[in-house]
């Protein structure tokens, strides 16, 4: 399962380079026939093709986080320096740094995502200020067509590159996940627990043991579905699925699903919300809101995004996220106020 991540990942590496390196040759022609700039052209080309010949030459052996970072390192520094000269024409060159944090975000921690998000806001920045500092005129534009081609080129190109991270992303997500829940099922070394998966994992006992109402053996069958869920917490994966919990445990869906809903939940996608929602007030409890955002916390947790987060939240815990850190708030302040 780490081979498939880790081919996957290789995967998307070559397919990128492959791409970018075809969008940016394209690019230089642009730059020296229609923006009539030689000198960019120039630089643009001679990227494009040390890209292309430095991956041709490291591709057989190379550490796929040291060239993530190196490339989101540099990439966004070389974007800079084309966007000082666009920058008094129009900003969409800017666009250029987007794939950044979501690069970091298929490739490393989560972390990352904010590091080189703040790192592209920088280079903004830092692009900003110099442009209105110095005067960079490596070309005139008189032309407004001209630029409206050179942003229309930027635009299509960037739906390119996001495509093809977007389509590789669920590819390599989704195999995350089995290989979490692959690691799982060969994780347990203890010999009661070998029984036990023995008995699930037989067909043919499976229809005499859960063909009745056996609380025992559907409790026996939770706490291997609490432990890969919880003690692993699979949870935390957005995508993972009660199917993919059925090939690991090679227990039928509809006994899992019997066996969650004997211990007091609706159904699979309820205990999972239960224990993201638990995840969430641990780690809203244990810090500093104001130092760590909502959406780090929630997507740490599992959720997708802040609209489901919000609704899963209201209906577990009766109240809004923002209640509940009004009401966290409130008893610190109470507890200083105490200790004082």
């Amino acid at each position: 399962m780490n081979e498939l991540v880790d081919a996957l990942k290789r995967k998307l590496i070559l397919k990128y380079v492959y791409l970018m390196s075809g969008i940016l040759l394209v690019y230089s022609f642009v730059f020296y026939f229609i923006i009539k700039d030689s000198f960019f052209a120039g630089c643009t080309l001679l990227y494009s093709i040390l890209m292309f010949y430095t991956f041709l030459v490291i591709r057989k052996n190379y550490n796929i986080k040291f060239l993530v970072h190196l490339y989101l390192a540099y990439a966004p520094l070389f974007a800079g320096f084309i966007m000082l000269d666009f920058w008094k024409y129009s900003a969409a060159t800017a666009m250029w740094l987007l794939p950044v944090p979501f690069g970091a975000y298929i490739f490393l921690e989560k972390r990352y995502i904010y590091i080189y998000s703040t790192y592209i806001i920088l280079i903004i920045a830092a692009v900003s200020i110099l442009t209105k500092l110095f005067t960079f005129d490596y070309f005139n534009l008189d032309d407004v067509s001209v630029i409206v081609v050179s942003d229309t080129f930027v635009g299509v190109s960037n739906i390119m590159v996001f495509s093809l991270l977007i389509y590789f992303n669920e590819k390599i997500r989704k195999a995350e996940i089995e290989r979490a829940l692959f690691q799982f099922k060969y994780s347990e070394s203890d010999h009661q627990d070998q029984i036990e998966s023995e008995l699930i994992n037989s067909s043919e006992k499976e229809q005499i043991i859960y063909s009745c109402d056996n609380t025992e053996k559907y409790n026996i069958l939770f706490n291997k579905v609490k432990s890969l869920i919880e003690e692993k917490e699979t949870y935390k994966d957005a995508g993972v699925t009660i199917s993919q919990l059925s090939n690991v445990l090679k227990c039928n869906n509809l006994y899992i699903a019997k066996a969650i809903k004997l211990n007091g939940y609706s159904n699979f996608n309820h205990y999972l919300n239960v224990c993201r929602v638990e995840n969430v007030k641990k780690l809203l409890n244990e810090n500093d809101i104001s130092r760590v955002t909502l959406m780090y916390i929630y997507t740490e947790s599992g959720f997708s995004n802040q609209s489901t987060f919000n609704r899963v939240f209201k209906q577990i815990e009766g109240i809004t996220p923002s209640e509940y850190i009004m009401s966290i708030n409130h008893e610190k302040n109470k507890s200083i106020v105490y200790t004082k």
